[in-house]
């Protein structure tokens, strides 16, 4: 069928439209009329309007199969019939399409679910070989690392071989010197063993001399009292024929002879207040200690000559001497306490440890390297003067004012404290061996025991004077009198060396003396004019020291039975 192709000049020519490239569009300006056709219905079959640009799909349609052949030109009517055609044929074309529109929906869902699967097949496909790839590398760096391990192993084995042939050859040379010092420990052994017994023959050499010593020592003592007895039995004689010939008896059959008056005074003897007084066991030698942390040493037959013996850092508070008097020992406030040697008048020993003041100091008679002090921190200690240190501490549950001896071993000892108890002690243990709690209602300030070692005699600051029985633990003696009053907590008093009398000092300076036979006071003495502080006797008993605190003289008794004349001055000192 021919095309048909309208004609440019037409009036009723629809617009141009939009698209004027499209071949099948023989004339860009044709203009397309319906007469039955208005606006609504273009617009509800989806086709633009009268007057509207006609889409391309539209102005594309081939017009041959509708207009007839020999027609070369349209009228009014014909266009409308062509239009309204057209409409038709795409309505047909749409509804046939519409009925595929889901189909062909569906299919490119279907295509695009089959690439995801195909996709996914192919990557499961892949990853098994992924993994084993992976595999296969993880294994062959961990051979690599096996391989780099067993070398290093190669080499330390080497490392450890080479090392083995070292130590066995240090092992070698060790074993020989193992036999090289086996060989020398021998022979030191073998030395020392010849060295061992010569320091025992030594040793026993030296323990028997010094038996021997001691017991020249205790031969001397023993002499000592064997000559005081006989002086003892010639004074008995002596006042027997007195008694027969009419004569006056003195002292009751003691060796004392009681006196009235002091046969002579040492004045300003110290710088400071004057503590304590005591007289060698030979009676060479006088001294008194001070609160000037002095020692002035007298020798009686010299006469009166004296030494200071000084290095105490505070006040000198007790005195006593060894039984050969070589050598002084002083307790002091300074928590220490010194010894003296009386050849070079030179401190010996310093024995430092007590925390407290030491009011005591004693030497063991039988053992002159032996010393015994009591202090205030509530111990007694035992001191090695060989050594220079303390071999034993005893510790009490009160502060100790004095201590002495109660046998020529010193293996007990006894002491007065501040809690009025007086204590004995076994210083090869260390324990108590008894309490004595109501020999006193006050402090005890000083104890002596008695020339037989069988009592004690106790000083307190409840004014009185007692002697304890030892074996019984009992006080068989009680000393007091309205005149006596105890004036210090070191107040010493003292045994004559008969043990027939004691004696003791007063708040008021007058010198008390007992008879322990029969409890009586024989003296109240005039000598001093304040507190005495401590008395000593001479141990012969020719004469009986007091000291007196403030003003810091010395009276000199005369217990003698030649009764001296005084002197016609004191001396001064």
């Amino acid at each position: 069928m021919p095309e048909f192709h309208a004609s440019p000049n037409a009036s009723t020519s629809p617009k141009k439209p939009t698209d004027s490239s499209d071949p099948e569009i023989g004339n860009p300006s044709l203009k397309i009329h319906h007469p039955l056709h208005h606006s609504r219905s273009w617009k509800s079959s989806g086709l633009q309007s009268p007057g509207a640009q006609v889409p391309p799909f539209i102005l594309s349609f081939s017009f041959s199969s509708i207009l007839p052949a020999p027609m070369t030109t349209l009228d009014s009517s014909n266009l409308d019939t062509l239009k309204f055609n057209i409409w038709q044929q795409l309505q047909s074309r749409d509804q046939q399409e519409h009925a595929f529109h889901h189909v062909i929906a569906s299919n490119q869902r279907l295509q695009q679910q089959l690439q995801q699967l195909q996709s996914k097949a192919h990557q499961d496909t892949l990853s098994p070989s992924n993994q084993s790839s992976t595999d296969k590398s993880i294994l062959e760096t961990r051979i690599q690392e096996l391989k780099e391990e067993r070398a290093d192993m190669y080499k330390l084995q080497s490392e450890n071989a080479q090392r083995l042939v070292l130590m066995n050859d240090q092992l070698r040379s060790k074993e020989a010197t193992e036999v090289k010092q086996k060989q020398e420990l021998a022979t030191l052994t073998e030395a020392t063993r010849k060295q061992t017994e010569k320091c025992q023959l030594q040793t026993e050499q030296l323990r028997e001399k010094d038996m021997n010593s001691e017991a020249d020592k205790m031969n001397e003592a023993t002499e000592f009292y064997e000559t005081a007895f006989q002086k003892k039995a010639a004074a008995r004689r002596h006042q027997k024929e007195h008694q027969k010939g009419g004569g006056p008896v003195k002292g009751g059959g003691s060796l004392i002879v009681l006196p009235d008056h002091p046969y002579q005074t040492l004045t300003s003897t110290h710088d400071g207040d004057l503590y304590c007084i005591q007289v060698s066991p030979s009676g060479k030698y006088l001294a008194t200690g001070s609160e000037d942390r002095k020692i002035k040493l007298y020798e009686p037959a010299k006469p009166w000559a004296s030494t200071i013996l000084s290095g105490a850092l505070q006040s000198i508070t007790s005195i006593d001497f060894n039984a050969s008097d070589e050598f002084l020992v002083a307790s002091s406030t300074d928590h220490s306490t010194r010894v003296w040697n009386l050849t070079t008048k030179r401190i010996a020993h310093t024995l430092t440890g007590h925390i407290g003041k030491v009011l005591a100091a004693k030497v063991v008679p039988a053992d002159s390297n032996r010393v015994v002090t009591g202090s205030h921190d509530r111990t007694l200690k035992v001191w090695d003067l060989n050594k220079g240190w303390c071999v034993k501490t005893i510790f009490s549950f009160s502060s100790c004012n004095d201590v002495c001896l109660m046998d020529p071993d010193g293996q007990t000892l006894v002491s007065g404290h501040l809690d009025h108890t007086l204590r004995l002690w076994d210083v090869k243990s260390g324990n108590g061996i008894k309490d004595l709690n109501g020999v006193h209602t006050d402090q005890i300030t000083s104890v002596c025991v008695s020339p037989d070692g069988s009592s004690v005699l106790t000083n307190s600051r409840d004014n009185t004077l007692k002697i304890v029985d030892l074996r019984m633990y009992e006080v068989i003696h009680a000393f007091k009198a309205p005149t006596y009053q105890n004036g210090l907590n070191w107040s010493r008093a003292c045994f004559s060396p008969d043990g027939n009398y004691v004696a003791a000092g007063s708040k008021d300076g007058s010198l008390h003396i007992w008879n322990t036979r029969n409890n009586q006071l024989e003296r109240c003495l005039k000598g001093h004019t304040s507190v005495i502080s401590g008395v000593t006797w001479h141990p012969m008993g020719t004469e009986l020291y007091s000291a007196e605190k403030s003003t810091r003289n010395v009276c000199v008794w005369d217990t003698s039975m030649e009764q001296r004349a005084s002197p016609s001055s004191p001396l001064i000192h």
